[in-house]
């Protein structure tokens, strides 16, 4: 069987039972696949033996020694024993905290060979942190050299982990088929599956765990990227319509009526875009920039080059404000064309709903703008040619197939305004092909980011306040909606009616997810037209607001927001031609990760260094809505440690795929079944 098909329940492991099964389960244990993949924080290395005064002066090592008394002290209400123990060297207490039982187990005058933590305290050697066993002839030898050390949760000890996992081992690996073929193993130098399990749990030596990692993980991403590849390779073979040539003129009336020319970068990747809209196979592309590099714009001409054709295009993005801002823009680039935009909002009429669901449905809408609610039900496509996804990471890969699945293999376009780490887009977009936009639009100036302690934030307001006296507009962001939480953060509610006088006589609107969408809307719109002069905020104008002579963007508490969402509350500034500022005001003291994150934001405007950052601190798992999407969630893997695992198996992953695209050949049959597994497992969790 393969590694996934050790579906057993470890309850009939060594020491398990239904009860601790229980336990297990909450270490995620819940199958003997789980015990197997449960990898050692760290490993003991028991090989070498050393005296009690030895071990004293290195503060660990495996002593031989005699048990010579058996000692009590208070502990509360409670005696607590202590094992004193003797070598040729000194004597040791072995504090045993909730474990008097070890007195029954090593009665005076036992020889035994610890392996603890040795200090000295109270005048005495002593180890409160100590594994003990009887030393004998018929002991010797069963110690193993080398310990693994697993993460525990309450009622599981390091025992009960050892003797499950070696159960397992014993019962069986024998049995597991390795899904590697021989070839690729052998090319790589790669263990055999069933060594590297005894390897990474049950070493040898201290040298064997590395090669045995190596095997688990590069086969873990092998699979991995080797199903996204086989799934792009089968996209591109799927039959079509032919591509109809274009009928009527979209993009031109459009680009005559900009002020400005594409940027270079805009021009590189409108051109891979388009290139990829002409193959007989559908597109999936990510197209990704920093905040304000003119991503939506290359979309749009994008979407006018699929109306051209006749299609019909689809723009998805995660709220409604972002939708209802995308709609105002486009429909006033497509003022006076014959192309036809309309907006679809799941808070919308039932009345207008249905003649919009109408139109499309008749093909009279050429570009629908709209949140989830474009894949509802009752919502059908005359000829969908293109899905645009904004803001992807927000969305969960089953409702970004639900929405390519309502065409005939649409053509699908995902962007993102969090540059996306070369690791994470390896894996999360290993089946796509990534555009980036690198640069900004010419004649934007640099935002200059400031850092604020908390209790000078009154020099802040007036920093503000002057922005607000020549004309431009401010944010100010902070992390709870409402007082009373149990952090104690400033709150938007609380702090708008503070700088409603602070900042008078200039308007200050507040915006928050618990307001009513449509008076959130109102609000939004009073600001971009200039009418609300300080807006309030949580992080709901973290994605797509865009109001250019907004000019200064303050953030409260700025050390428990994430790097993503500081980069993006920072680009909601610096979109027009004024100078403009970012104040992060933060609250002491700050731990290791805040301050790493602040300095990071004060030191760099670069969205491709903050990602990588932002990668390191945080780990794969929280970025880019990989725990909704299913993605990333390796048992081996760590995207940002084994970057040379993951090319080099994408690199043979090419070259199966080239001499075997569908698995079939005898000696691919293993790997076929790790990859329909793990398809099967994506689609389960989504």
């Amino acid at each position: 069987m393969l590694f996934h098909e050790l579906t057993d329940s470890p309850e009939n492991l060594r020491g398990v039972g239904p009860k601790r099964a229980v336990l297990f389960a909450r270490l995620g244990l819940r199958t003997v696949a789980d015990v197997l993949a449960l990898m050692p924080r760290r490993y003991e290395d028991r090989s070498r033996t050393v005296s009690l005064v030895e071990a004293a002066g290195h503060g660990e090592g495996v002593v031989h020694a005699t048990v010579i008394d058996h000692e009590y002290f208070l502990r509360g209400r409670q005696r607590t024993l202590k094992l004193v123990i003797q070598d040729e060297t000194s004597t040791a207490a072995l504090v045993c905290f909730g474990r008097n039982v070890l007195a029954r187990t090593f009665p005076v005058g036992t020889p035994v060979s610890v392996y603890g933590q040795f200090s000295l305290r109270y005048g005495e050697i002593q180890a409160s942190s100590f594994d003990a066993e009887r030393r004998g002839p018929e002991s010797a030898g069963t110690s193993p050299p080398v310990v693994p050390v697993y993460p525990l949760t309450e009622g599981i000890t390091q025992t009960h982990l050892r003797d499950a996992v070696a159960d397992a081992l014993r019962k069986f690996t024998g049995d597991i088929e390795d899904e590697l073929p021989d070839d690729v193993r052998q090319e790589e130098r790669l263990l055999p599956l069933a060594e590297a399990l005894q390897g990474v749990h049950f070493p040898a030596t201290m040298d064997e765990p590395a090669p045995a990692l190596r095997r688990l993980v590069w086969g873990e991403l092998f699979t991995f990227q080797l199903r996204l590849a086989q799934d792009a390779h089968r996209r591109r073979r799927r039959t079509r319509r032919a591509r109809p040539a274009p009928f009527r003129s979209a993009v031109d009336p459009v680009m005559q009526r900009l002020p400005f020319e594409l940027t270079p970068d805009q021009s590189r990747v409108l051109s891979e875009i388009l290139t990829d809209m002409d193959q007989p196979w559908p597109m999936s592309r990510l197209l990704q920039g920093d905040v304000g590099s003119g991503k939506t714009l290359v979309a749009l001409v994008a979407a006018l080059s699929a109306v051209e054709r006749g299609q019909q295009v689809a723009l998805m993005v995660p709220t409604e404000l972002l939708a209802r801002q995308h709609a105002r823009n486009v429909g006033a680039l497509l003022a006076d064309t014959d192309v036809h935009p309309a907006l679809v909002l799941g808070s919308m009429p039932a009345a207008a709903r249905r003649e919009v669901t109408a139109a499309l449905g008749d093909g009279e809408i050429d570009i629908v703008i709209g949140t989830h609610a474009l894949f509802s039900e009752g919502l059908t496509y005359a000829n969908l040619g293109l899905v645009i996804i904004d803001e992807q990471h927000r969305f969960g890969v089953a409702q970004r197939e639900h929405l390519q699945h309502r065409g005939h293999a649409p053509d699908v376009l995902m962007m993102s305004a969090t540059p996306i780490p070369r690791s994470l887009a390896l894996t999360a977009f290993g089946d796509s092909e990534v555009s980036t936009i690198h640069n900004l639009p010419p004649g934007r100036k640099p935002i200059r980011t400031h850092l604020a302690r908390m209790g000078n934030e009154e020099r802040v307001y007036e920093f503000v306040k002057r922005e607000l006296q020549v004309g431009c507009q401010a944010y100010l962001v902070y992390p709870a909606i409402e007082e009373g939480g149990a952090r104690g953060f400033r709150s938007a509610q609380e702090m708008h009616r503070r700088l409603q006088a602070v900042l008078a006589p200039y308007q200050v609107g507040l915006a928050h997810s618990r307001i009513d969408e449509d008076a959130r809307a109102h609000t939004m719109e009073a600001f971009a037209r200039g009418e609300i002069q300080a807006l309030v905020a949580t992080s709901v104008v973290e994605v797509g607001v865009d109001v250019p002579n907004a000019t200064c963007m303050v953030v409260e508490h700025a050390e428990v927001f994430g790097l993503a969402a500081l980069h993006q509350l920072r680009g909601r500034v610096g979109r027009g031609d004024a100078q403009s500022y970012c104040i992060l005001v933060y609250q002491d003291p700050l731990n290791s990760d805040a301050r790493e994150r602040l300095k990071v934001m004060y030191e760099s405007s670069d969205g491709f260094f903050i990602a990588e950052e932002d990668l390191r601190i945080r780990g794969p798992g929280e970025l880019q809505g990989s725990r909704q999407s299913g993605f990333l969630e390796f048992r081996f893997a760590d995207i940002r440690e084994h970057m040379a695992e993951m090319i080099s198996s994408r690199t043979q992953v090419a070259r199966v795929l080239r001499e075997d695209p569908e698995l079939q050949q005898a000696e691919h049959h293993h790997l076929n079944r790790a990859v329909a597994a793990l398809r099967e497992d994506s689609t389960d969790e989504n």
